[in-house]
């Protein structure tokens, strides 16, 4: 269901910047996220069917479908039966939220699901002395910072449930290194290719005298130290101030307001108090493992519903749903046990039933996700810029519509030799007059008239965003 629902065509915004970054091998936005374009370089190469935006869209749903089977895998490690966990699983994949976000190119999808897979490793590694789970629970926390550094509101979790065993030092100390040397050689790429492009001038806009630093090819230019900086920290959205206030009243009260409503809808008749009951259990059997999953899963969301930069904030409750479908498969297996003396059967059929309703109410509620599978609008917007535009034309537009534009001309090779400048109107307008000279065609996609102070315009084609041809005065 999962990979049946999954997006063909290509997205905006960030998801078309991740589609055309990823199959170019360029410089996505903030964070960088190097280690999901080397991924996604592989993946939508080695991937032979469908579109690239479709290839790396089906990344997000394996990503989902990884963290219902590493929910499952966790139910089972606390003595749930194996049907209970199974249904908390696909509890988790199909709560509209999380569902949603399986359908389309993103890097969080993929970075938790290989963070909460590092937290249920260290996690066997507290119940069951397995040392090889500790030595891979923390080679996989290298790569999920590798894959999206915003996994280090998760990791910490699994830190704290490690720590109901003592340790051995040699393999600690050799996975970290392992780890770490994953975390260096991904962000590594970054300036070593920001400064390959510059150097083979791979990046079009270079050759209209825009300085290096543009989406697609070089996205803050990472080969310069403050690039690389504000590439990777995303200081110039201000995460510092958010993180800092994690567990102040006012975060907390944001937090509740932006998921608590939903959260409360994906878990309804009583599965959020199940998931709470879970949890506690889990906490009186094993304090440690039980605070470690707290910790795992309440950052991320406190962030994300804090961070008033954030546009898509529920890109960071994938950990919080995961917790939850586990403390519902405890609950439930509790439940089963206290009633299995007096009717094992009944008690098992019933409560099994009750979580099947709930995962057929998920799917039931499923229908935007499957409408929107085939939606071609954002791929229209390229076409629609093409047939209403010459083939040497600059064209200016914001990051929303930019970004499918640019996996049109980089991608998909349908834009012809047009240049996609990624920018407000006016942010290159002392170029303007220099490329009009070069007998360029220069328009600019935006939903109204934009105003660009010693330039005209006119209208090339309407609808929107409508597209206007800058002339000069």
């Amino acid at each position: 269901m999962l990979l049946a629902s999954v997006r063909t065509e290509v997205g905006s915004w960030d998801t078309a910047d991740l589609q055309t970054v990823a199959w170019i091998g360029g410089i996505p936005y903030p964070t960088g996220f190097p280690g999901y374009v080397l991924v996604g370089w592989v993946w939508t190469h080695l991937l032979p069917l469908g579109s690239v935006a479709a290839r790396l869209n089906a990344l997000s749903a394996f990503a989902i479908a990884g963290g219902a089977a590493t929910i499952t895998a966790l139910a089972l490690l606390l003595e749930v039966t194996p049907l209970l966990a199974i249904l908390a699983g696909w509890t988790f994949a199909f709560a509209h939220p999380v569902w949603t976000r399986g359908t389309y190119a993103d890097a969080h999808p993929l970075g938790f699901a290989v963070a909460f897979l590092a937290v249920a490793l260290a996690v066997r590694w507290s119940r069951l002395g397995d040392r090889r789970a500790l030595g891979w629970a923390i080679v996989l926390g290298g790569l999920a910072i590798a894959l999206d550094n915003t996994t280090v509101l998760i990791l910490p979790g699994g830190i704290v449930a490690a720590c109901a065993r003592r340790p051995p030092l040699g393999r600690v100390l050799a996975a970290t290194g392992v780890a770490a040397l994953l975390v260096v050689a991904a962000y590594a790429y970054l300036p070593l290719r920001s400064a390959q492009v510059t150097a083979a001038r791979r990046d079009p806009t270079l050759a209209l005298g825009i300085p290096p630093g543009r989406p697609f090819w070089d996205d803050h230019h990472p080969a310069s130290p403050d690039g690389f900086r504000a590439l990777v920290t995303g200081s110039e959205w201000g995460p510092g101030g958010t993180v800092g206030r994690l567990l102040t009243p006012d975060s907390v009260s944001a937090t509740l307001a932006r998921f608590g409503p939903e959260l409360d809808e994906d878990l309804p008749q009583g599965l959020l108090v199940a998931a709470a009951f879970g949890l506690l259990a889990i906490i009186v059997d094993a304090p440690l493992i039980g605070a470690g999953l707290l910790l795992a899963a309440l950052p991320a969301p406190l962030f994300g519903g804090s961070y008033a930069a954030e546009a898509d904030p529920d890109r960071y409750v994938f950990v919080l749903y995961a917790v939850s479908a586990l403390g519902i498969a405890v609950a439930a297996e509790r439940a089963r046990r206290a009633f299995e003396r007096d009717a094992p059967q009944t008690a098992a059929v019933v409560i099994a039933g009750l979580l099947a309703l709930a995962v057929l109410r998920d799917l039931t509620r499923g229908g935007d996700i499957l409408a929107a599978r085939s939606s071609r609008d954002a791929a229209e917007l390229a076409r629609r810029v093409a047939a209403g535009t010459r083939d040497d034309a600059v064209v200016v537009t914001v990051w929303n519509f930019a970004t499918t534009l640019g996996y049109d001309a980089y991608v998909e090779r349908r834009f012809g030799h047009r240049i996609v400048v990624c920018a407000f109107p006016t942010d290159y307008r002392d170029l303007y007059a220099g490329w009009l000279r070069e007998h360029r065609q220069l328009v600019v996609v935006n939903p109204g008239e934009p105003a660009i102070p010693g330039f005209r315009t006119r209208l090339l084609v309407g609808g929107y965003p409508a597209v206007y041809e800058v002339l000069p005065p």
